[in-house]
């Protein structure tokens, strides 16, 4: 009996790897976004026979399997179902046999949806049958919700037990949240940030900013303590994290961690050629008749003509010229699509820091001042599958953190159910999960004081869905 077990699955491991030989099915990469370029997650992919082919991941990014001519629907809560034909998509394109393309879902019109928060069962967090809750944030001061019904966008405070503490209307622009490393909670638009405020009777907003400034000033701390800031800031087309450390009092800056992703080198040779091509657009617009880019090489950031080797005089380009440049600006935006950014996150649990290395499998811990402690691998992000058999990788790169008791928990998920594993901070591993099996792709999945909160769309209640806020216990 165990050998013909032994048999059947090398046999259906041979045909798997035989598979796109015998069928002359296409290979398929694609990524999804809605109508403002933002990358949706969790976005099903069916073919004809409505069998799911494929996930997208938390870039928007999928691959899968099809036919010439077929047709296949990518399905995403709150979004229209979208059929694409395979080959008669504008924006399809092949190389060396992948086909890539990039795929726009539309929102879906809702009107007097039915909005609920529900413990463990999951119930929900909270009850009103004229809202549809856009986004929430569950914070020591309770939780902040964006909610919206046919003729208001209004930001609540409810209290853990779900009272009703504040209301405000707010503008239909703030639909996000961002917490700081101080603790404070922003509401921010496309183009403006405001800070929220509760003095223990309404809800206020002070300290108002643009975006652009909020962006470089604020959001790059990442930690504060007693004694330092972090800050992060990317290099090489956000395939290396630095980490940095200012001491509050003394300002004494410095380096606390280095990380380098498995792209890196790939990303130096993107940027070299894209840096070039940049630098001959200047020259030769400069000196149409006298630089044939066909006869220029590159090297230190200068053009060399190699009938005769001289140097052209001021062809060096600066960092400031990166988003003056016609052709630089293509490229680096491109760069999202080549080269994912590597997600290493820094969280102060417990008075200790914790860097979670992904790249390098790595979980490394500084104590306040920033001095480090020790370091422990890390490997149970890593999970190996045979790219022919349909299986997921269920790793979703996000890690959620339990500010009230300090538990941090890795999210995976496999076919729209989440698992939520709780990781050992002292050796890097996994030591107990939970199934979120109660509802299938919930989002925006947020933990605190040992309750899980998510927020869940019920096409089937109502037309345009039941956009709800869910709460259960962790067990």
């Amino acid at each position: 009996m165990k050998r013909n077990l032994i048999l059947v699955f090398v046999t259906i491991i041979i045909e798997s790897f035989a598979y796109p030989q015998a069928d002359n099915s296409i290979f398929v990469n694609a990524i999804v976004t809605n109508n403002k370029g933002m990358f949706l997650k969790d976005v099903a992919i069916y073919d004809n026979n409505n069998t799911l082919i494929g996930i997208t991941n938390r870039d928007g990014k999928t691959e899968f399997h099809a036919y010439s001519n077929d047709t296949v629907f990518f399905s995403h809560i709150g979004f229209e179902r979208k059929a694409v034909k395979i080959d008669t998509l504008s924006s399809f394109a092949v190389k060396d046999g992948i086909y890539s393309m990039l795929v726009v879902l539309e929102k879906k019109p809702h009107i007097l949806p039915e909005a609920v928060v529900v413990e463990n069962a999951p119930h929900l967090a909270y009850s009103n049958k004229d809202i549809w809750v856009s986004n929430y944030k569950v914070t020591n001061d309770g939780l902040y919700l964006i909610v919206d019904n046919i003729s208001e966008h209004t930001l609540i405070l409810l209290s853990h037990e779900q009272d009703t503490l504040s209301k405000i209307k707010i503008d239909d622009d703030f639909e996000n949240f961002y917490e700081d490393a101080f603790g404070n909670i922003h509401l921010y638009s496309a183009d403006s940030v405001y800070q929220t405020f509760y003095d223990g009777e309404k809800l206020n907003f002070i300290y108002g900013n643009d975006y652009k400034t909020f962006s470089q000033v604020l959001l790059p701390v990442k930690v504060v303590t007693d004694s330092i800031l972090i800050t992060q800031k990317y290099g090489l087309l956000y395939q290396e994290i630095f980490y940095y450390k200012v001491h509050r009092r003394t300002k004494e800056f410095g380096l606390l961690a280095d990380l380098i992703g498995s792209a890196c080198e790939a990303a130096k040779f993107f940027w070299i050629d894209v840096r070039r091509d940049a630098i001959i657009d200047r020259v030769m617009a400069e000196n149409p008749m006298f630089v044939n880019p066909d006869n220029v090489r590159f090297g230190n950031d200068l053009l060399f003509l190699e009938q005769d080797n001289d140097v052209l005089p001021n062809a060096s380009i600066n960092e400031k010229e990166i988003y003056n440049n016609t052709i630089l600006k293509h490229f680096y935006n491109s760069a999202y699509f080549t080269f994912t950014p590597i997600y290493c996150p820094i969280e102060f649990i417990n008075d200790t820091i914790y860097i979670f290395d992904f790249e390098n499998d790595k979980l490394m811990r500084f104590n306040e001042d920033g001095t480090f402690v020790s370091e422990s691998d890390m490997t149970f992000h890593r999970t190996t599958y045979f790219k022919n058999i349909k299986i997921n990788n269920p790793w979703d790169n996000n890690i959620i953190v339990d500010k009230a008791i300090g538990k941090c928990y890795a999210q995976f998920s496999t076919d729209g159910i989440v698992t939520l594993k709780e990781i050992n901070l002292k050796d890097g591993t996994i030591h107990h999960e939970i199934k979120l099996s109660d509802h299938y792709f919930p989002t925006n999945i947020q933990i605190y004081n040992n309750f899980v909160y998510y927020i869940f769309i019920d096409s089937r209640k109502q037309m345009g869905g039941c956009r709800s806020l869910y709460k259960m216990e962790l067990k």
